[in-house]
Parts: structure tokens; sequence; C-alpha cells
């Protein structure tokens, strides 16, 4: 059988003045014709109508040079069509731009010259997040084949990017990372890429104000509880609330290889009375909006491993092809940037689940969490830092213990004002008598229950950390010995 190429022909259309328009004519095997209008117009007499080329004549230099120019595109596009590299669609669009030469890619241009007048603590994160997010609209639109974006494709592909972005992403926040993007494309050609270049495609909508979900909701949630699917999906949504409300794809992240500590990992109880449950211990994480910057997490909080643990064994049950049993924190085989579609099922699962017993979706986790931290006078810094929203800075630049120690303490008071602990034992008591497992309860979680241990702290987070931290001594007016004291006056 014999095998079709992509064919790309440079014609001519006859214009009313008498000169002749040029266009390029695709098309592929047996199947119809496809044009695109460029920009060059010729005088008749220049055009070699049997060569079907612009004459070498020295009076028709313009026209020749311009030709040459399309040509070279034309052979570019027509390799890689039939490398399957690009579509017909789009190599007619981009001819349309023959001459522009090739052009640097967005992320090399950044690092390379954008960056270079700008100071060295400048700020790169939120571009990062910017490009992240970019990435990730194209391959969604389809639009993959424009990966890795380069600087020209603002040019060419303007309403195809622009309709990706949006089509992922909130109207404010793309337009936002659209205002971005126009600095950087004006710091590399100002002439093509003016002020505002993206204008005529910003979109604003109301935001609807956040609520955090009350805990009398999760309770009445748990009496909606009659499937493993349904327990699965609150567990779930109760493990991210532990975690400090941490992004569900974030969650499918957290493994042992994050831990921070070289201990033995066990469950944490502040002022317990059976001993051996006194250590905290933490994992280190990027989250992917602030994948630039890594923050710290108290993991073993009770009942984190506990809810860990039954979810697991839910997994187990509902999706054994997928539980991970050679990592006791991860939940799956893959996770978020391993296998980015498996995540979207199940976000999908998860979304319709946890909104028919809880009027909710797993994204409520962080505003709840952070909400609680303010109802018990949490500074805004630091409610940032519990989230992993603000880097160190300063006197914190490096690990400081009584950093951590702050943050650990407002995580466990978190705990306790939002009731986490009566909630994850009223859980239990659901699934015992409901008889959707057998055993689900850890020996622990008997012990914590017969001791009556509902929260970690008896008293505010700030009294026990200035108790623990801050011990004056007094001290003499007199710095030595044997030194006579005189009145002031």
């Amino acid at each position: 059988m014999k095998r079709s190429y992509h064919n790309l022909t440079i014609c001519t259309r006859p214009l009313t003045n008498g000169n002749l328009s040029l266009w390029v004519r695709h098309k592929f095997g047996s199947g119809k014709y496809s044009y695109s209008k460029t920009d060059i117009v010729i005088p008749d007499n220049c055009w070699d109508a049997k060569k079907k080329e612009v004459k070498s004549r020295q009076e028709f230099k313009e026209y020749r040079n311009k030709f040459k120019l399309l040509s070279r595109k034309r052979q570019e596009l027509i390799d890689k069509l039939n490398l399957q590299e690009i579509l017909p669609v789009d190599a007619l669009k981009q001819i349309q731009h023959y001459h522009i030469s090739d052009s640097p890619e967005l992320i090399d241009f950044f690092e390379k010259e954008f960056l270079n007048s700008k100071p060295k603590d400048y700020n790169t994160e939120k571009y990062n997040s910017i490009f992240s997010k970019l990435e990730t609209s194209l391959q969604e639109a389809k639009l993959s084949h424009l990966l890795p974006i380069k600087m020209v494709y603002f040019k060419t592909y303007t309403n195809e990017i622009v309709r990706a972005l949006y089509g992922t992403t909130g109207k404010n926040t793309a337009t936002e990372y659209l205002k971005k993007l126009n600095t950087i494309l004006k710091d590399y050609d100002s002439n093509e890429f003016r002020d505002k270049y993206f204008e005529k495609y910003y979109q604003t909508e109301d935001k609807k104000l956040k609520r955090p979900v009350k805990i009398e909701s999760v309770n009445n949630a748990i009496k909606k509880i009659n499937s493993l699917k349904r327990l699965e999906a609150f567990l779930f949504w109760l493990y991210s609330f532990c975690l400090r409300g941490l992004d569900g794809q974030d969650v499918t992240l957290v493994s042992d290889k994050l831990l921070v500590e070289d201990y033995p990992l066990a469950d944490y109880i502040y002022d317990f009375d059976i001993e051996g449950y006194d250590m905290p211990i933490h994992i280190e994480l990027k989250r992917k909006k602030t994948a630039a910057r890594t923050f710290t997490l108290l993991i073993n909080a009770y009942p984190t491993l506990s809810i860990n643990e039954l979810l697991k064994e839910v997994i187990r049950i509902n999706r054994p092809d997928d539980i991970n049993e050679d990592d006791g924190l991860k939940l799956f085989k893959w996770d978020r940037l391993t296998n980015k579609r498996k995540w979207d099922v199940y976000a999908d699962f998860l979304q319709g689940r946890l909104t028919e017993i809880l009027g909710f979706s797993f994204k409520s986790t962080r505003h709840t969490f952070t909400s609680t931290a303010d109802t018990l006078g949490v500074a805004l810094s630091d409610q940032s830092a519990l989230i992993g929203n603000k880097s160190r800075k300063g006197s914190i630049a490096s690990y400081s213990t009584i950093d951590e120690k702050r943050l650990d303490y407002i995580h466990l008071d978190v705990l306790g004002q939002y009731d986490i602990i009566r909630t994850y034992i009223n859980l239990l008591k659901h699934i015992k008598e409901t008889g959707l497992m057998q055993n689900a309860a850890r020996t622990l979680d008997i012990q914590v229950y017969e001791f009556d241990k509902t929260q970690h702290l008896d008293e505010s987070w700030r009294t026990l950390l200035d108790r623990e931290t801050y011990k004056r001594r007094k001290r003499s007016f007199d710095s030595e010995k044997d030194v006579y004291r005189e009145k002031l006056t």
C-alpha cells in the first residue's frame, strides 16, 4: 500500500488591483484541501508560474527574500507534519508567522534572561506556579504539542493558550496569571508584546465566601455513612484535616520517605497517662501550589495515624489493586505526580461522596483548619506557615526549635478545638454499630476512649508555649557584689 505524505504548496490568488497574494495549501492523501493566507503580496510579473516561486531578478529581491522565509517555514512544517509532531490546522496557523524565527522556551528565557535584571532575592515562586499550571492546562486542553511552550507561541497561539488557562483555572486566577506572563513577554519583546497584551481576554467573577465546615455537620455526616465508599471519602477528609488541610493531591504524596526524624513512627499524644506516646514526628514536603518551597508538618498527632491505618484498610477492600503495601504512610501505589489521571478520577469520587454526606468537597479542610486556628487567636503569619503558604524569613530562615514547637502546639490546639478525637471515636462507634467493618478500632483508640482523652491540650497553646519557652530570672540593679547602692536622687 502506498504511503501518504502531507503536502504543503505555495500558491497564488489574484487581487483586484492586479497583484498576487501568496497562500499555502495543505493536503494529506485523498483528503480535502485547506488553505492559509500569508501577508505576502507581490506584483504579477515577479511570479514564476512554472517553478512556483518568486523570480530571482534583482528588482524582485525584496519579494524574493520574503518568499525564501516562507519556503523555509513550509519545509520545517512539512517535516513536523510527517513526523506527527503537529496537526495540519496548527501548521496552517504557524505558516502565517513565517517571518518569526524560532524563539527560546518560556522557562529558559525566564531563568537565563528575565531574572538577570532582577535582584538575587527576587521571588520566583509565583512564576514557577504559573508555569506549572500553564503546562497542566495545555495538556488537559489536548495541546501537548505546544510543550515545552516557546515565547513565540504567545503570538501564534494566543487564543488557544488563553482558552486552556481559563478552562482549568478560575477567572480571577487566570487573569492574574496572564498579567504576570505579560511582564515576561514584554521584557522579551516590547514591540510584539505591548503592555496589557492580554487585556481583551481578562475576566473576573465574584468569589463565593469560603465557609468552614461546622463540627456539627461533620458529626451529622457520620450518620449518613452506610457504605465503605462513603467511609473511604469521609476518612480521607478527616486525614486531610489532621494534616492541616493539606490538599488532596498532596495527600497522595505523603510517604515514609518524607519523615524528618530518624525515629520509629508511633503516635504522639500530649500529656498522656500511658508512656511511649511523647515523641512528635514530622514530614517535610512541597505543596503543589508552592512547589518552590518546603514546609514541615506534624504527622503523628493522634488520631492522624489511626485514620491513616483505617483508611488504608478501607482502600485495601475498595481498591485492592491500588493500595500501597510497601510504605506505611503512602496510601496508593500512585500519586498525583506519577499518575495524574488516577488522581483526577479519585478526586471526582471524593467530590461526589463528600457532597452527598457532608455537603462540602475535600477542599474544604484547608479553610476549616485555618478558620479554627483563627478562633484560637493564631496570627495570620502563623496560619500561613501552618499550611505551607509562607516561607521562613529573618530569624527563622534556618530551622528554629521555638518556631516548630509553636506551630506544633497550635496544630494540637486546633485538633482539640475542632473536637477531632471525639469525632473519630464517634466514627468508630458508628462503624461497630452498623457492622460496616470488624475490629476497626486500634488498641490505642480503645485506650484513648477509656482514659477519656478527648483533646491533646487542656490549656491554650499560647499559655503552654509561654510557660515552657519564656522563663525569666530576677536580676538586681547591682551587677557585682560589694557595690554600694546609692539613691538615684
